[in-house]
């Protein structure tokens, strides 16, 4: 009887850990910045000429399950970039691949920067998280 039971705990740990979401983040160089604390700019595009940044380091997003786009992990990005002082995050890119539960859960990654002037963000394509 204890088999059974220790079977089905450890079934039930599988399914709760597999249907998560992940999210990291790598650093280019020592962390020298603090966590940002507003909002982060999220786009698929660079960031323009004459807008100056430094690059953070990466980010990326996973999903264990499910079939949503790679764009709903993008607060997943947003929480990593501020976990490393980042206040955008460029050149998104994301897709489909088979994870624990799912033959086509969503991923996402992109370069973590730290924009001089955040202001200058506005009207750029993307989204703030």
């Amino acid at each position: 009887m204890d088999i059974k039971f220790t079977a089905l705990i450890v079934a039930m740990l599988v399914v709760i850990t597999g249907c998560s979401t992940r999210s990291s983040s790598n650093l280019i160089g020592p962390a020298t910045t603090s966590t940002w604390e507003g909002p982060v700019f999220v786009s698929q595009a660079t960031i323009p000429a004459g807008i100056e940044y430094k690059i953070i380091g990466s980010v990326q997003a996973n999903a264990r399950a499910g079939y949503d786009s790679a764009a709903n992990l993008y607060p997943l990005l947003a929480v990593e970039a501020r976990k490393i002082g980042a206040n955008a995050v460029i050149n998104t890119q994301g897709g489909r691949r088979v994870a624990a539960f799912s033959w086509a859960a969503p991923y996402v990654g992109g370069t973590a920067v730290k924009v001089e002037d955040p202001e200058k963000l506005k009207g750029l394509p993307g989204s703030y998280h």
